[in-house]
């Protein structure tokens, strides 16, 4: 009697697990879906997701705190103060930089990595603040978009 009782637990436990594993698969890709139709479809420069976007380091320029490969979640908004680290749009790229000096109407930043300060930058180019880091993400993004 025992065992029939134990066994019925693991089966639940077990369909609990696979239906969490299928919501998840289901977000995953809605949120893909979701992804290819703003960047393809829509044509815009970024995914926007509640008020959050996301960006794959593509440099070194940040090491140690962020490396190559790495994807960070940007909070977009306007609100950064001197260290955060903020992405902002410099002639078409994207740039994912610390915050050294805040002017009137530019910003200096630097890569943690990087010898010497970048050029101001207008406020206005800055999209907003890293607010987490998914190390190696962008890895694991080519093995799944890759046939």
């Amino acid at each position: 009697m025992r065992i029939v009782c134990d066994m019925r637990v693991i089966d639940k436990i077990g369909q609990v697990i696979i239906n969490i594993l299928i919501g998840l698969i289901i977000v995953i890709a809605a949120f893909t879906l979701y992804s290819f139709v703003a960047l393809e479809i829509l044509d815009k420069d970024y995914v926007s997701v509640f008020g959050f976007t996301y960006f794959e380091v593509a440099s070194g320029s940040m090491f140690p705190t962020i490396s190559k490969n790495d994807m960070v979640i940007v909070k977009l908004n306007d609100e950064y103060e001197e260290e955060d680290i903020v992405t902002y749009m410099l002639n078409g790229d994207f740039i994912t930089h610390r915050v050294k000096r805040i002017d009137t109407s530019t910003i200096i930043t630097k890569g943690d990595a990087n010898n010497t300060k970048d050029t101001p930058v207008s406020k206005d180019s800055v999209l907003g603040r890293v607010v987490f880091i998914i190390p190696n993400a962008g890895i694991w993004k080519r093995v799944f978009m890759t046939p």
